[in-house]
């Protein structure tokens, strides 16, 4: 590639992130709020704090960033390249002696940039998260909550604690508490304190309370001490139950554990960690050929004719359609190395068919005259 050539591809290279940036922000940031939207009830009935729901629901990010980048990054090139043809830039390029392949290198190089990001994000940086959150999510549902406390009412919800609630609020905030603790066999606590919140920030649930005091009662000697507090943490240390284990889900595990996991059995199971593991893999060529496709729709024919949004909106339904067998075909695949192969081998074979269409347009155009 020579130095002109090379600052066509770099103009054209960053024309298509501008749009990018925009679109993966406003798509991603709708469809994460959207999301988001299912877990306000965290605030609202466990007394999570905003910062900590925030953190929480970020976690699914990445993951919802990984679906949307091939569709991104086909919305971005062909508007990046619809823009230039309308504005008769692709056309001065072509005037001026750059090949029809030359301007899709552009397309090629940002299409593997994605690829490389999506598989990050899907081999390393997603079932992280999501690993994260599964587990917030289920400490939140089996610590202490305020779901299950009731006002005005004595909860023994763990052996040897009972807690009194006069008052609940609707932002998690307690008034007029009493904790009543006997875990420690030789030595009683009672806690009273006007107000109080619920904290599940850490792997055990504790009770924040504020302007009390705390009565200690040595069963031994048989003396109460009195002990007066602007704020107090109180822990409830419970001892978790290793046969509790929860199943990690596709979602949360590593291609390791995807590819090589023995301990499982389950034929259903394991199809489910294949298919999973070969979508991971096979992602990023996905991504290289939307970028590819949504190039050649632009530049695929002759410039003159101006039906070049009815070629984006034909390509945008086969991109769709394309898109949803993908889903069909790896969830439904036998994976044996027969399958595997071919469905590899499609996948670079779609790649390819862009380059191919470009190439010989003109030949395919004298054959079928459809532009």
């Amino acid at each position: 590639m020579n130095f002109y050539n090379f600052t066509i591809f770099r103009y054209l290279f960053l024309d298509i992130l501008k749009p990018f940036f925009i679109i993966s922000l406003v798509l991603t940031g709708i469809v994460w709020l959207s999301r988001s939207l299912n877990y306000i009830e965290l605030i609202i009935n466990k007394g999570l704090s905003l910062p900590v729901y925030f953190w929480f629901v970020s976690l699914i990010a990445p993951k919802i960033l990984s679906i949307l980048l091939p569709l991104i990054s086909f919305a971005s090139i062909s508007y990046t390249y619809y823009r230039l043809r309308a504005d008769s830039e692709i056309i001065a390029m072509e005037c001026a002696g750059i090949s029809k392949s030359i301007l899709m290198l552009p397309a090629l190089f940002f299409g593997i940039c994605i690829a490389i990001l999506v598989f990050l994000i899907e081999a390393h940086i997603s079932p992280k998260n999501y690993k994260t959150f599964k587990s917030f999510q289920s400490d939140l549902r089996n610590n202490f909550v305020i779901s299950s406390l009731q006002e005005g009412e004595f909860h023994s919800l763990y052996p040897n604690i009972t807690v009194y609630i006069d008052k609940i609020f609707k932002d998690g905030k307690l008034s007029n508490l009493l904790i009543h603790d006997t875990r420690n066999k030789g030595l009683e606590s009672t806690i009273i304190a006007k107000e109080g919140k619920i904290s599940n920030l850490s792997e055990q649930p504790h009770i924040i309370v504020y302007e009390g005091s705390r009565f200690l009662y040595n069963k031994n000697n048989l003396q109460t001490n009195i002990m007066n507090f602007d704020k107090y943490e109180f822990e409830i240390n419970i001892e978790k139950q290793s046969t509790n284990i929860r199943f990690k889900q596709v979602e949360e595990r590593s291609l390791k554990e995807l590819f090589f996991e023995n301990k499982i059995t389950n034929q259903k199971i394991l199809n489910e960690f294949l298919a999973e593991g070969h979508r991971r893999i096979s992602s990023p060529f996905l991504v290289i050929f939307m970028s590819m496709t949504a190039a050649c729709c632009i530049l695929l024919g002759s410039s003159k004719h101006a039906n070049t949004t009815r070629r984006i909106s034909f390509f945008s339904a086969v991109i769709v359609a394309i898109q949803a067998v993908y889903i069909v075909v790896i969830n439904s695949i036998n994976f044996s190395l027969t399958n595997i192969f071919l469905f590899y081998f499609i996948l670079v074979l779609m790649i390819a068919l862009p380059v191919i269409l470009i190439k010989y347009e003109k030949k395919l155009f004298k054959s079928l005259n459809f532009i």
